[in-house]
């Protein structure tokens, strides 16, 4: 296939999940023996069932009442099981958990709640939010013939960092025609970072498939953490290795704990670098022993930070604020990595940020140091070459105000649009300037993405700057708007945080 085809608009990537067929549910009830739930499925052609709890009545379709058995529920958790289907209640098989999807969700948003949760089936819901289809893998591959989630599957299985390789190359070229189609670009994001977290989780994999033989059990139970955009899962085609890794105190030797990481850490960074992930410019990367701390030496920097903010301090603050851990690896010795030792660090981080005012002024001094690019009577103010800088006067405070608002008032929410509505919901913004800085952030995110899109499709490096003079009169207007209201949350900061009051 050419360069040129490869970014052809494609319009799969425009589909919703109400473009694609798919039966009406069966239902079965709770009490139902799997024997009798199976034939029904079997009746209906149907490989899958939604169950209403005991007692409920027929016409009860509400998703949050319902559960699902599969075959594989049935082939997985009776038959392999030894259980006899005809003595076993499906209650005791099925899963409680729902995921839903509404007919005007495009697929690659399906995809991604796929890929979140695990699963391959998706219940549709109808315009009142009843449960009105199951939408499976293969209604979806039938749509097209090729899935986000086969690239998830061809992630899972490789075993190489060649195989890695290719599937990033895959995801690149997938995320450029989302692009070129119009995709949402708060749904390709979400996808991207999907597969960026599982490609970093393969090749942690692979780093500990080296490092045990080399070198013997870990010294301790460990997690490895991405940070930024990623973190946020807001990543875009620009991309680099944002990562942390932190380990549990070692019942002996801790200076061979240290060796022992600082192994896995370069093994994985080399590992990553072959995929295609670009190193970190400031090297917030896992050969860098900065970043790669045992517990203990996380908090007594978070300590210092907090006492003392200042210059780096703030901006490893910033980072460390959107901290998430990678899922465990599937196919080395997993029992020596522990992701909730990431989310708990997450939580202790978060409290003594939150708990140093100074910090947090700081932080929010720095969403205020780029202002937007406008001039005056709200013209655009370009830089000498004719460009605007989207990230630095736009995405970027949006993106830090948002995290130090976050920390100020205890939001768990990692994601930038998450933490903006929530802190809508609370009152600390008002509810109209959320939900513009949400539709701000949305197109200053898609300028964004199609830029670095067309400077991939050039064979150049995507940056974050785009030609104003090169969008249409409506665009235009919006992204004035967009930035006034960056202005906006600017002049908020200032206020809240007194931060004229700072030297």
């Amino acid at each position: 296939m050419s360069q040129d085809a490869q970014h052809l608009p494609d319009p799969f990537l425009r589909l919703t999940a109400a473009d694609v067929s798919c039966a009406a549910p069966v239902f079965v009830q709770a009490d139902d023996s799997v024997a009798d739930a199976a034939r029904a499925m079997a009746r209906a052609g149907a490989t899958a069932a939604l169950v209403r709890p005991h007692g409920r009545g027929d016409d009860d379709a509400r998703p949050e009442r319902l559960g699902i058995l599969t075959e594989r529920d049935v082939l997985a958790r009776v038959v392999a099981a030894g259980l006899d289907p005809a003595a076993t209640a499906v209650a005791q098989v099925m899963t409680s958990r729902l995921i839903t999807v509404r007919p005007t969700d495009p697929l690659i948003e399906a995809f991604s709640r796929m890929l979140k949760g695990g699963v391959r089936r998706l219940v549709i819901l109808d315009a009142a939010g009843a449960a009105a289809g199951i939408l499976g893998e293969g209604d979806m591959l039938a749509a097209r013939g090729e899935s986000p989630l086969a690239l998830a599957a061809e992630i899972n299985a490789a075993e190489d960092e060649a195989a890695l390789a290719r599937a990033f190359l895959r995801l690149s070229r997938l995320a450029a025609r989302s692009v070129a189609e119009g995709i949402d670009a708060q749904a390709v994001g979400r996808l991207i970072s999907h597969m960026h977290d599982r490609i970093m989780t393969q090749a942690w994999d692979l780093a500990l498939l080296e490092t045990l033989p080399a070198h013997g059990p870990a010294p301790a139970r460990h997690a490895v953490c991405v940070l930024g955009s990623q973190a946020r899962r807001e990543q875009y085609l620009a991309t680099d290795q944002d990562l942390a890794l932190v380990w549990e105190r070692p019942e002996a030797a801790p200076e061979h704990a240290g060796a022992w990481f600082g192994d896995l850490g370069a093994r994985l960074t080399r590992i990553l670098l072959a995929v295609g992930f670009p190193p970190c410019p400031r090297r917030i990367m896992l050969d860098n022993p900065d970043w790669r701390r045992s517990v203990d030496s996380w908090l007594d920097l978070a300590d210092g930070i907090a006492a003392k903010p200042e210059g780096e301090g703030v901006v490893t603050a910033s980072l460390l604020a959107d901290l998430r851990p990678l899922d465990a690896p599937a196919l080395s010795d997993a029992k020596c990595c522990l992701p909730e030792l990431g989310t708990a660090l997450r939580r202790e981080l978060d409290r003594r940020f939150r708990d140093s005012a100074l910090l947090l002024k700081c932080m929010a001094r720095e969403a205020v140091r780029f202002s937007p690019p406008l001039g005056l009577f709200r013209g655009f103010s370009p830089d000498k070459d004719g460009r605007l800088d989207l990230k630095r006067g736009g995405v970027f405070p949006v993106t830090q105000g948002a995290k130090a608002l976050g920390l100020q008032h205890g939001l768990e929410q990692t994601g930038t649009l998450e933490r903006l509505e929530a802190l809508g919901r609370a009152g600390t913004l008002s509810r109209s300037l959320a939900r513009g800085l949400c539709e701000g952030c949305a197109l200053l995110q898609t300028l964004r993405m199609r830029a670095q899109a067309e400077s991939l499709a050039q064979g150049e490096t995507p940056g974050n700057t785009i030609r104003p003079d090169e969008l249409g009169k409506i665009e235009a207007e919006r992204l004035r708007a967009a930035f006034k209201l960056v202005g906006e949350l600017q002049d908020l900061l200032s206020a809240s945080f007194a931060l004229h009051l700072m030297a």
